[in-house]
């Protein structure tokens, strides 16, 4: 029982210290904190006992899956995978247009290298069930992730016209919709990062923030 209460204490904590964070844009040094979903005591001793990794590399890093970070997934790539990643940035890109293009290119293949190692290679489209639950991620999820992928880019010295920031949301409490975002270090311009629309392994939408914060959509382009 005193080990129950121990950790109920760990987690109204953690919930404190998130919502004081919750508008601030993060330092690309800010361990990630996964926006987690936590629906039973078991799920609440799984996740003080096995944390997500704040601070991802390639060779170990966390992902969420299962709707809302119900569930973590530990990744390793191997020199090979990561390789390939490193080169999708060669030549360096010429400004920061064609690096957001190389940064799509990225993010899409390191899904398909975590989906092969968690199951989330049957993520489907938007909050797709047709082939189960299993697999599925949703944008709390997706947002996530590809903030982990971003940050793993930025650490390795990937990027050079843009720097990782802060997930946001839209739609307040009624139909929140999350996206990892980045920063275009020249004009300050702020852009989503939006894996949802697309399953696994597909190019992610990246659009000026303002833009996406109105309730922008694939098919509005």
């Amino acid at each position: 029982m005193a080990n129950k209460i121990i950790i109920l204490q760990k987690f109204i904590i953690f919930l404190c210290v998130l919502s004081l964070n919750a508008c601030v844009t993060p330092s690309v040094q800010r361990p990630i904190d996964p926006i987690r979903k936590i629906d039973t005591f078991s799920r609440l001793t799984d996740y003080v006992s096995t944390p997500f990794i704040g601070e991802p590399t390639p060779d170990n890093y966390s992902i969420c899956h299962n709707n809302g970070c119900a569930e973590f997934a530990f990744i390793s790539l191997n020199d090979q995978q990561w390789t390939s990643i490193e080169s999708i940035f060669l030549p360096i890109a010429n400004g920061a247009i064609q690096e957001r293009e190389q940064i799509k290119l990225a993010i899409s293949l390191l899904e398909i290298y975590s989906g092969k190692q968690s199951g989330t290679y049957k993520d489907q489209a938007e909050n797709s069930l047709t082939l189960g639950r299993k697999g599925q991620l949703d944008c709390i999820d997706e947002a996530t992730n590809t903030t982990v992928y971003l940050r793993m880019l930025a650490n390795a010295g990937l990027l050079k016209f843009h720097q990782q920031s802060s997930r946001t949301s839209r739609g307040g409490i009624i139909i929140p919709h999350n996206t990892a975002t980045i920063i275009d270090i020249q004009s300050q311009q702020r852009y989503a990062v939006d894996s949802w629309f697309e399953a696994n392994g597909e190019l992610p939408h990246i659009v000026p923030l303002k833009i996406w914060k109105k309730g922008w959509k694939p098919e509005n382009d």
